[in-house]
């Protein structure tokens, strides 16, 4: 009886001992799979953590662009400041780093060297950026290179940013009316929701039935429309309902963006184009690294399709004046004996830069000074001559230049100051087919003469004059013994005209001489931008359809989206908008050496 139970415990025995390794196999496998597995939930942790790491600094890379875009915003000449050690800025010009309590991290370019720390971020995020202002001066344009960094991820992109501003609209106004100086009613030299504002409706100009605006457009008052396209978006300063109004008996405009005026903050002009003047000293290497062209009064400058143009300008004795009296004559502005010839100087377009063209100097310490009294042979250039002096219908003449033209009644612009051709008045005549990148400025009137045009697709044009900028449209009056009408003097009548270029006045215009007299002219097209203080006139219409004057043909540049013709005006006050922006591979490692 004790056998069969001795086999049994025994049996019981070798069972047990036989099972033993399969549990320790089975309890091997599943600690490798317990193991497995944690090693796979920490190789996620750490990715999820890098991932993290990864995204963090791109946006870091980001918030150092807007905190750059901040410091322009609040300072318009921090453009001048960036380390200019730095590999992205080696192009830069003038970069200098802040000092004192203006000492900037975010310029840091060294191993164990300064970041400047994101605000409000919990991983420890931080960026830093370098600055190429190269192309600042002739085209408004910065690039900056943001490096992010969290933890050991760093991430950089690169952004082109121009500032925002008058460029970029097809069209922009201050004020929706004749410009007073011209029409003599100063009631109409206000907002029309301006506080207090008693504005008569006479004051306002319209768009018309035929007007067909290809672009944004802005005015910093109240829009009058009767029936006009437009084909972008149109934005108001006025704070008051209608934004826009439409008289009785208009139809509605069509708009093709958006459901019609939204409201938009005011866009202010400085009140002179003064800066660009500065732009042609030769004694401020600082501020003006590369100086255009000054002449001095009336300036004819004539673009040829040869990437040339032709400056006739006889009163001018120093190009790029400075502020002691003195001044150079560079070979790149035409000989001052060229200038002063009937037939110019015809030099090469100056390259992404610009000329200036200022009033005869009253004081005898400037370079370019000629006294208003004493012998013709002091007072005027050799061959240049002067008509009506002191008069609303002053004039002048040198070699085949003459304005105004034979036959013309002088056209109405303002007092005997600034009359239409004055003689001593800092005037630019233009005309022509440019190939090259250029501005010309004025301290009083620019006059388009005839087309304007771009020899190649490369070509870009400003025209910026501080009082108005004027389509020529000389007319006469033909009379009988019984009777007199207007006749227009222009061979091209009727076939319009054509100005590609980003045009302002800063102070008052951009109008058609003689809109209201004559007929119908053909079409105004202009290819670029427009800008002024007061709302030009370019037609009266009947029927319907243009009665005098120009019908317009307005298309936006989309290439001002990005850039600007050389030193272009801005705004007061204006902000940077990023135009284009790319991932590049990082420029420096979390350690703060570059890569």
């Amino acid at each position: 009886m004790r056998t069969p139970s001795l086999l049994r415990r025994l049996a019981r025995t070798r069972d047990e001992g036989f099972a033993l390794p399969t549990v320790v196999g089975i309890a091997a496998v599943l600690l490798l799979v317990v193991a497995t597995s944690l090693a796979v939930t920490t190789s996620g942790l750490k990715k999820s953590v890098t991932d993290e790491d990864w995204n963090g600094a791109l946006a870091a890379a980001y918030a150092g662009i807007e905190e750059y875009q901040s410091r322009l915003s609040d300072d318009s000449t921090y453009v001048r400041y960036g380390n200019p050690s730095a590999a992205f800025s080696v192009s830069s010009s003038s970069l200098t780093l802040p000092t004192g309590a203006n000492v900037n991290p975010a310029f840091g370019i060294t191993a164990g060297g300064t970041w400047a720390s994101v605000p409000g971020s919990t991983t420890g995020a931080s960026f830093r950026y370098e600055i190429d202002n190269s192309r600042y001066a002739t085209t408004g344009t910065l690039r900056i290179r943001s490096t992010g960094r969290v933890g050991d991820a760093t991430r950089t992109i690169v952004a082109d940013l121009r500032q925002s501003g008058f460029l970029d609209f097809l069209y922009y106004t201050q004020y929706e009316v004749i410009d007073p100086s011209i029409s003599g009613n100063s009631s109409c030299n206000k907002h029309w929701y301006d506080p207090g504002s008693t504005r008569p409706s006479s004051c306002d100009i319209q768009f018309g039935t035929f007007d067909v605006l290809n672009g944004a457009v802005h005015s910093n008052d109240r829009l009058v429309v009767c029936g006009a396209t437009f084909r972008g978006k149109v934005t108001s300063a006025n704070p008051k309902t209608p934004i826009a109004y439409v008289p009785s008996g208009c139809s509605a405009a069509t708009y093709e963006v958006g459901t019609g005026v939204s409201y938009s903050k005011p866009i202010d002009p400085p009140p002179t184009n003064s800066e660009m003047k500065k732009e042609t000293r030769s004694d401020l290497p600082a501020d003006v690294p590369r100086p255009g062209c000054m002449y001095t009064g009336p300036t004819q400058i004539t673009f040829l399709s040869n990437g040339k143009m032709n400056v006739i300008s006889p009163f001018t004795k120093v190009t790029q004046p400075n502020g002691s009296g003195g001044g150079l004559t560079p070979a790149m502005c035409g000989s001052i004996s060229d200038l002063k010839s009937s037939s110019g100087a015809t030099i090469d377009t100056i390259p992404q830069n610009l000329v200036y063209v200022q009033n005869v100097p009253t004081s005898s310490s400037d370079p370019n000074y000629w006294p208003t009294s004493g012998s013709s042979s002091k007072q005027w250039p050799s061959g240049f001559s002067c008509s009506n002096k002191g008069s609303s219908s002053e004039g002048w003449s040198f070699g085949s230049a003459r304005y105004p033209m034979s036959g013309e009644s002088t056209p109405n612009t303002s007092s005997s100051s600034t009359p239409a051709y004055g003689c001593r008045n800092g005037d630019a005549y233009v005309s022509g087919s440019l190939k090259g990148q250029i501005t010309v400025a004025t301290e009083n009137y620019i006059y388009a003469v005839d087309d304007i045009v771009y020899a190649d697709d490369s070509a870009v044009l400003g025209l910026v004059g501080n009082n108005a900028v004027w389509i020529w449209n000389p007319v006469g009056q033909s009379c009988s013994w019984y009777s007199c009408s207007t006749v227009n003097l222009l061979s091209e009548d009727g076939g319009g005209r054509e100005i590609d270029a980003a045009i302002m006045s800063v102070a008052h215009t951009v109008m058609v001489q003689n809109y209201n007299v004559g007929s119908a002219r053909g079409t105004l097209k202009i290819v670029g931008a427009l800008a002024q203080n007061y709302r030009g006139t370019v037609a009266t219409s009947s029927g319907g359809g243009v009665a005098t004057g120009f019908s317009k043909d307005y298309n936006y540049d989309p290439r001002f989206k990005y850039t600007a013709p050389p030193k272009f005006l801005t705004p007061v006050s204006t902000s940077y908008g990023i135009t284009q922006f790319a991932n590049v591979p990082a420029a420096f490692a979390a350690d703060g050496s570059p890569s």
